[in-house]
Order: C-alpha cells, then structure tokens, then sequence
C-alpha cells in the first residue's frame, strides 16, 4: 500500500507539499494526502485496473495481485475504469516527486467537490506544483507533481 508520509517525498518537493497544505488550510480547505510514495508493483497493478483485456488477466488474478500488495477487492465496475496511465516507473510516485489528495468535507472524502480542486490546483500553481486536473489526455483531480524538481533532480541528473 502506498505511502501517505511527506517524508517520503524528496525534501524539496516535501517543503512544496506542505506549503501547499497551509494554504488549502488559510482557504478553508482541509485536505488527506492519501498517496506520497508508491512502489513500482503498486503502480503496474493500479495501471492494469481498466485493461484487463490488454494483460490477459481476470477481475480475479486482478484482485489477487491487488490483495498481495495491500489493496483492496475491486467491484467488476471499478475494475472497468482505468486510474493511470502510467506504468512502473514512468510515475513521479516512485521518485517522491507526487501526491495524491482529496478535499474532506464533515472529516470524509468528497471525491467530486469541483471547486476546492480548482482552487487546490491554483493554489499547486502558487506552490511551484503540477495539478493534472489541467491535463488534456488524462486528468486525475487529486494528482499534483513537482515536475519542475523532477526535471532538474531526474531527467538532467542535478
């Protein structure tokens, strides 16, 4: 099961995240990080989810491989809808550059609350984040990546 520690994030993102934090907290907004750091094997099972068909598995080898890591059982619907498009590897989970969250209302998730992830994903832009509900091929509303470190630390090896 993935991590849901900002330590677990690199220090530079980790100091983003939690100026994030202050500021959904100053606009009212309180927040779970529910995902920091997730493991590569974490990550293919999440991207097998909605491709079954493409893996050649079953809902319930699915489901094993979700069980062995810590997830739960998925519903045939759930199982149906895909939730990344990215692989092991090619996530900036694996390389603590990435956090997954949702807004709480009454202390529970409120997945579909459109108006707070607009103004987390303006206060990710405040903060030097990503907010991948401004993507175009595949938005994920809870996702904000430090693509900028990511480059810097990953990609020209600073």
């Amino acid at each position: 099961m993935a991590s849901r520690k900002l330590e677990d994030l690199h220090p530079i993102t980790q100091q983003k995240a939690r100026e994030f934090l202050k500021s959904a907290e100053e606009q009212g907004i309180q927040i779970l990080i529910y995902c920091t750091y997730r493991s590569p094997e974490e990550q293919e099972v999440l991207y097998m989810q909605g491709r079954l068909e493409q893996f050649g598995i079953t809902l319930e080898e699915l489901n094993e491989k979700r069980l062995k890591i810590g997830l739960w059982k998925l519903t045939e619907k759930e199982a149906k809808r895909k939730v990344t498009n990215a692989r092991a590897w090619q996530s900036f989970h694996q390389y603590g550059f990435a956090f997954d969250c949702v807004p709480l209302s009454a202390g529970k998730p409120d997945w579909n609350n459109k108006e707070a992830y607009q103004t987390l994903g303006q206060i990710a832009k405040q903060v030097g984040l990503e907010w991948a509900g401004e993507w175009k091929r595949f938005r994920e509303m809870p996702h904000f990546q430090d693509t900028d470190t990511y480059t810097k630390i990953v990609k020209r090896g600073k």
